[in-house]
């Protein structure tokens, strides 16, 4: 150590911490001359949101809350005992300062790194993944330092993160697991299963002294074959509601993708000819006192596809035509 960081090190006697960035949980006092002798009469600064922490040898010794601290044998009787000073802590003692926020935390990602096997009564058995967010804040000090610091070795804010994410997603595969909800019903329950998962957590972190304040699923995914059998089944079901509906707009889609085409014009002839045909076939299936009523919708319906675009005004006249019959 050179001669001005000795002197420099004399006279600082404030020591503090300031978060710019909000995003560190646990940062550790380090002079820039490597030399972290604690002196008596120094003055340690705790800003709201924040605890100091002092470890001597590895052992937890004294937790200061936030205000500003003279160092004295009063307020570091754990690290005094330790130290065993002999001459009331009128000689410099070396330990470990570390400054602890106890603010909450938000914004942090959580998501399933392989799929969850659930059962359901419709799929059997499905594969599920999801992801989102959560907020927790350190409750407990004292028990954090041991259990995350000391017991768990984890001393750095990303892998401390990375440890509680790795627990939320553990407690959404288990409370998905437990649940009998259909895999349909769990895009309209994400509150529900948030809360469920959330005080399964707490029960499970308070050993380490952190609380989860919010979890949040963003989205649950189904795999794609799954996706796909449900998007026929809404078009079956929107087809058995009313199938000539259904059909024109299939229609009009496909002469739209036939014209698109090489040949598109013997490909839009053959199309506007299946159009007529089921025209006719829908004519025949509704000859009821509402027909009137039924052409009219059918010319609504023709009317928004060709303002889409869908249909050009030459469909548009000979699919008219064909509904009313002249």
């Amino acid at each position: 150590m050179g001669l001005l960081d000795f002197v420099k090190d004399q006279f600082l006697d404030v020591i503090e911490f300031e978060d710019i960035s909000n995003k560190l949980i646990v940062f550790k006092f380090q002079r820039e001359s490597g030399n972290n002798e604690l002196k008596q009469g120094s003055k340690v600064i705790v800003r709201e949101g924040q605890c100091a922490v002092f470890l001597k040898g590895g052992q937890l010794a004294d937790i200061l809350s936030p205000g500003t601290h003279t160092l004295t044998t009063d307020n570091l009787p754990v690290l005094s005992s330790l130290k065993a000073f002999p001459f009331l802590f009128a000689s410099p003692v070396i330990a470990d300062l570390y400054f602890v926020s106890t603010r909450q935390f938000i914004d942090n990602k959580w998501g399933t790194k392989n799929p969850i096997m659930k059962r359901d009564g419709e799929f059997n058995m499905v594969r599920l993944r999801a992801f989102g967010k959560f907020s927790f804040r350190i409750t407990d000090v004292a028990t954090f330092m041991r259990e995350v610091f000391g017991s768990k070795g984890i001393v750095m804010t990303y892998d401390i993160v990375e440890y509680l994410s790795s627990l939320v997603t553990e407690a959404f595969a288990v409370t998905v697991g437990e649940s009998q909800m259909a895999v349909l019903d769990l895009v309209t329950e994400y509150r529900n299963l948030s809360t469920a998962i959330q005080e399964k957590l707490n029960e499970q972190v308070a050993a380490i002294g952190v609380q989860f304040s919010d979890i949040l699923i963003e989205n649950i995914t189904l795999p794609e074959e799954v996706e796909k059998l449900i998007d026929e089944q809404s078009g079956i079901g929107m087809a058995s509601r009313d199938m000539g509906t259904f059909m024109q707009y299939q229609t009009a889609r496909a002469m739209r993708d036939a014209a698109k085409q090489k040949g598109g014009l013997a490909g839009l002839g053959a199309g506007m000819a299946l159009g007529n045909t089921m025209a006719k076939n829908i004519q025949e299936t509704t000859n009821t006192p509402k027909q009137e009523t039924s052409k009219a919708e059918q010319l609504r319906e023709l009317k928004a596809l060709l303002d889409e675009g869908i249909l050009t005004q030459e469909e548009f006249d000979a699919e008219k035509k064909a509904i009313l019959g002249r």
